[in-house]
């Protein structure tokens, strides 16, 4: 069920996005803007032109369109795909068409797998996966005062327990992803995991931070992922991480176990390697995707919601029809054909950003 925020809750979210497109600004390797249809800004997308007039960005993406066929689910998912900006959350869409923002609206807590949770807002959320030793959450929205009065009640609701959250996992240094770690790492002495080069990246002292985002607080560093393929276990569940920059310099993607009414499956979640500025970036990303073809992965999440399909909507299915057919679940031929697709189109945004013209 979603639900209007509070007054305060939306003040204090409209702050966390000022800052985001300020700590977002200090990143060499970050995503361009679009504005007015255009783009503009570094250089981590082509523009309109390059993507358009590149014969081989073009054929890339004619070769990603025929994996997905007449399959709605892939060719919806196409459509997010490939375009000159990629997956982009759907206020970022709405700004570049010149329309006014929706209001950001919470998100009651749904249980997508039989161990997997959702919660948070309709912009950005976070997970708890479950084992029989305890709670590993994944991000942990805006601020400690999210954390307070959003996680905490969230898990409670669901019948879990905030005190079992062991670890908290950070897909990347964003503070709506760091948020609210500090709250969980001091009232519970949870674990907090990030790549090593994001640990750094959020303790490096930012010049231009002022008021609220100065003195923002910052998670302790716990765990530090330096490696490919490194684990996070508890109980049950094992957690495999790869580091795939470009959106940071150490985001994250996830490689999940969980349980469909029984049926065990794996599930991939991107932090943010859908940003692909440069060749190493991408290399990275195609071996993540590689990687849960491997794994025979059946779902693809992120923590903004609507980059990849209509989320929003498939939450509401799954709380509205709990038995039902899980929208979020592709069967391990039409994963790997996502996967293609997702490769092709970033590596047709890279090769365009090499066109010159013609004289």
């Amino acid at each position: 069920m979603l639900k209007r925020m509070a007054v305060g809750t939306a003040v204090a979210a409209l702050a966390a996005m000022a800052l985001q497109i300020q700590v977002h600004a200090q990143q060499p390797q970050q995503q361009r803007r679009a504005v007015g249809g255009t783009t503009a800004g570094n250089d981590a997308y082509p523009t309109d032109d390059q993507w358009k007039n590149s014969k081989e960005a073009q054929a890339l993406v004619a070769k990603a369109k025929a994996a997905a066929g007449k399959d709605e689910k892939l060719v919806s998912r196409f459509d997010k795909a490939c375009t000159v900006l990629g997956p982009q959350r759907p206020a970022v869409l709405r700004q570049n068409a010149g329309l006014p923002p929706e209001p950001q609206r919470q998100v009651d807590i749904v249980k997508l797998f039989d161990n997997f949770y959702f919660f948070g807002f309709t912009t950005v959320g976070a997970w708890a996966v479950t084992t029989n030793q305890g709670i590993i959450l994944i991000d942990s929205l805006n601020t400690v005062d999210e954390a307070e009065k959003i996680i905490e009640p969230s898990l409670k609701k669901a019948g879990l327990n905030p005190a079992d959250v062991k670890y908290v996992i950070v897909g990347h240094g964003h503070f709506d992803h760091f948020g609210g770690a500090p709250y969980f790492q001091q009232k519970y002495g949870s674990k907090v995991v990030m790549s090593k080069l994001d640990w750094d990246m959020i303790e490096r002292p930012n010049p231009n931070a002022r008021g609220p985002q100065a003195n923002r607080p910052l998670p302790k560093r716990d765990v530090e992922i330096t490696q490919d393929n490194q684990k996070v276990t508890l109980g049950d569940e094992t957690i495999t991480l790869r580091i795939t920059p470009g959106h940071t310099p150490g985001t994250l993607a996830y490689y999940i176990p969980v349980k469909d009414h029984g049926k065990s499956m794996n599930i991939l979640m991107l932090s943010g390697a859908n940003i692909t500025p440069d060749r190493a970036s991408l290399d990275a990303f195609k071996k993540a995707l590689d990687y849960a073809k491997q794994q025979k992965a059946q779902a693809l999440i992120n923590g903004h919601p609507g980059l990849f399909g209509d989320e929003i909507g498939w939450m509401e299915q799954v709380r509205s029809n709990p038995n039902g057919p899980n929208p979020f679940v592709l069967t391990t031929d039409e994963f790997a054909k996502f996967a293609d697709i997702m490769k092709d189109c970033a590596e047709a945004r890279l090769v365009a950003m090499d066109y010159k013209g013609t004289n």
